[in-house]
């Protein structure tokens, strides 16, 4: 995951627990104490039901999913056979800022910071979603629409399964397609084989690397880059990687709009910023297309209002920032939007007047994110500690385009979607 950051102010409210460390500690015997499972079961749910923004949900059941991991947690004899266990009772929430470490090689990829591909059952058929472009699924010719049969030689609903193990028997159905995108991605240390149908009905094998080996090539990529689209190349295209917590994309994002000075219109794509980020960073981003300070989203912290029933709630506001873009800007996003990268999303659709936003459902990574360390189990918990919203209430899980397309990144043909749209969109400004 990429660095996040969470405000000195935010931190010194919350109490100690959000801060423990692992202590070291001191046996009277000679024999390593025995680990207990069920302490550290408590301390994981007291956590999680303390800080968690998002532990009352409509989508899951999470009285009888807690009870169901309690028991069996409780049988775990050491700490890396709880941690699994607790990390899988994690996956069940579909919640990539939700997560449980330290990661093992048999852990299933990140999603989507390492996924390749998005999948759903569509009438019990396993389809790929969306595909990320640049990726080692894509070069492979695996398309949006393509049917998944099997993945390393599993039917799709028992490989969708996996993920959850014994912690979730009966998944639901948004359930499988989450743990259906975990097993077409893999675990983190295995290459995966996929058995493929495409639209013309061949089927094949593919086998793919560990999205561990994509993961580690994104790093070499410029943090933004600029180029000119449209008939007459007056459109500048500012693709953004996924370095949203890079505080070097500040004064990069500024050149970036440099070069971009004088064209017609402007395209921002977030489609490639599946995992953290920073406010700094959203907020520089936004200031170039705003002239007013203007707010650009909104942020609550249940865990406050759980302990001492007084609720807080707050508005982050953007400024102007040079150089101003006063043209039409088309804000692309898709399932590889996450995180910061939907905050800039809902900011910009709040703040900029000039801007429409175009793509499909973004990554849903809720809240901004928190960190802990679990001092019985040594377990280290990522949540999202703060629920956000765009200005208007919505949440920001809940946001939908101004101009909805579905897939965002890549269509059957391996054509792009998103950028399409927008050309077509600033052509419909120019004839009116």
């Amino acid at each position: 995951m990429s660095r996040f950051l969470i405000a000195a102010a935010l931190s010194a409210a919350i109490p100690a627990i959000a801060t423990a460390q692992t202590k070291p500690q001191t046996n009277t015997s000679t024999e390593e104490k025995a680990f207990d499972a069920v302490a550290a079961w408590d301390e994981f749910e007291e956590l999680l039901r303390g800080r968690y923004a998002y532990i009352e949900r409509d989508d899951v059941d999470v009285e009888a999913q807690l009870a169901r991991s309690k028991e069996l947690a409780a049988q775990a004899t050491d700490e890396a056979e709880f941690r699994s266990l607790v990390h899988r009772t994690a996956l069940t929430f579909m919640d990539p800022h939700l997560i449980v470490g330290p990661f093992t090689d048999e852990d299933y990829a990140i999603v989507m910071t390492a996924a390749e591909m998005d999948a759903r059952f569509e009438g019990g058929v396993l389809r790929i979603a969306d595909i990320r472009r640049d990726s080692p699924a894509f070069a492979a010719g695996i398309r949006t629409g393509d049917a998944i049969l099997a993945v390393d030689g599993v039917a799709p609903h028992e490989a969708a399964r996996r993920p959850f193990g014994a912690v979730l028997p009966e998944p639901t159905s948004a359930q499988f397609d989450y743990g259906a995108t975990l097993a077409v991605n893999g675990r983190r240390g295995h290459a995966r084989t996929l058995t493929v149908q495409s639209a013309s009905g061949e089927t094949r094998e593919v086998t793919l690397a560990s999205t561990s080996d994509f993961l580690r090539t994104l790093r070499d990529r410029d943090i933004v880059s600029v180029d000119f689209v449209g008939k007459g190349k007056d459109v500048a295209h500012l693709r953004i990687a996924n370095a949203l917590g890079n505080n070097d994309l500040i004064t990069a994002f500024d050149a970036a709009m440099e070069q971009a000075a004088g064209a017609k219109a402007l395209i921002l794509d977030l489609r490639d910023t599946p995992s953290g980020g920073n406010t700094e960073v959203g907020r520089s981003i936004i200031g170039h297309f705003v002239t007013e300070v203007s707010p650009y989203q909104m942020h609550r912290i249940p865990a406050l209002e759980r302990e001492f029933t007084v609720p807080r709630q707050f508005v982050e506001y953007v400024f102007p920032r040079g150089p101003h873009f006063a043209g039409p800007v088309a804000v692309l996003h898709g399932r590889w939007t996450g995180s910061m990268g939907e905050g800039v999303v809902i900011g910009m659709d709040a703040a900029a007047p000039n801007a429409v936003t175009i793509g499909s459902d973004m990554g849903d990574l809720l809240g901004a994110l928190w960190n802990f360390t679990l001092e019985k189990s040594k377990a280290r918990v990522d949540l999202g500690g703060e629920s956000m919203f765009h200005v208007d209430g919505t949440p920001r899980e809940d946001y939908v385009a101004d101009i909805a397309v579905t897939p965002a990144d890549s269509t059957p043909n391996g054509s792009d979607p998103a950028v399409a749209a927008a050309l077509d969109y600033f052509a419909s400004l120019a004839k009116n």
